[in-house]
């Protein structure tokens, strides 16, 4: 497994992650009148809770140390971190740092990439490797994860060419900068879903889908939040995001579910003396 010292920066993402979530998500107003670029707040509230479940999945990784269980909250932690960061790099031209909240934003982002610089420094070192864990995988549990993949990159390559700015399935215009920080994030689930497809045990599905229901259902409480952004009758796409919205969070309910009844059968076999 990764080192200890691995361990503890993971621990500290996790923190970072929430400290940015928190603020975004619980005063999306004042988040996106002091963010270190033009945000709405309803932007802000959701990107709130993709960094709040973020601070989950990093938590989950860190809880269970080990790299058959925990490696896809990890890559989602590690990628989410390194892409996010490169985006303010990449569009540093447009940034102001005129208020505090903007300056630790940019402080936290650029802590948690130098803890994920450092853990894949220690990946490459350690290069661990990745066993069957936990209760084997049954083929629809991998067909699932595989529509989650396919889902996730539909919606987040138009996000992350700037093809999609808003005004269709999302209300209202975003920024470019907006747009691919969605996008980043929806990448990065899907890189760390990815390895999913193939496994054969439940045990890291379980460690992904855990905080991924926490990050649905934040996102979902965002959107309905600002419910009345959407303008149905008038851009009839936003049911698209809706539906999606509850399509994550209703697949991963399914597979957490299972998870359960597999690890409540064996007691519900000796209680019955099978």
């Amino acid at each position: 497994m990764l080192s200890p010292t691995t361990q503890k920066l993971t621990y500290l993402t996790a923190g970072l992650f929430a400290l940015m979530g928190l603020a975004l998500f619980a005063a999306p107003s004042w988040a996106s009148a002091n963010a270190a670029w033009k945000i709405s707040p309803f932007a802000a509230m959701t990107l709130g809770g993709a960094y709040l479940g973020g601070g989950v999945m990093a938590f989950e990784a860190a809880r269970h140390w080990s790299w058959p269980v925990n490696h896809t909250p990890l890559i989602f932690t590690w990628a989410f971190s390194a892409l996010e960061a490169g985006l303010l790099v990449l569009h540093r031209q447009v940034l102001h740092f005129d208020t505090g909240f903007g300056i630790a934003y940019t402080i936290a982002l650029a802590i948690s990439t130098v803890a994920t610089i450092v853990s894949i420094a220690d990946w490459a070192r350690v290069r661990p490797r990745i066993a069957p864990a936990g209760a084997p995988a049954p083929g629809w549990a991998r067909s699932l994860n595989a529509a989650f993949v396919l889902g996730l990159a539909a919606f987040a390559l138009p996000l992350l060419i700037g093809s999609a700015r808003g005004g269709t399935i999302w209300p209202g215009e975003l920024t470019l900068l907006t747009a691919r920080c969605f996008g980043v994030f929806l990448l990065a689930l899907a890189l760390s879903i990815a390895p999913l497809v193939f496994s054969r045990g439940m045990a890291p599905v379980l460690a992904e889908m855990r905080p991924g229901l926490v990050m649905a259902a934040l996102i979902v409480l965002a959107a309905i939040v600002f419910i009345g952004d959407f303008n149905f009758a008038a851009r009839p796409l936003g049911v698209v995001y809706m539906l999606g919205c509850l399509a994550a969070l209703g697949g991963a309910g399914a597979l957490l579910m299972f998870g359960r009844a597999q690890r409540l059968q064996p007691q519900a076999q000796a209680s019955r003396g099978v």
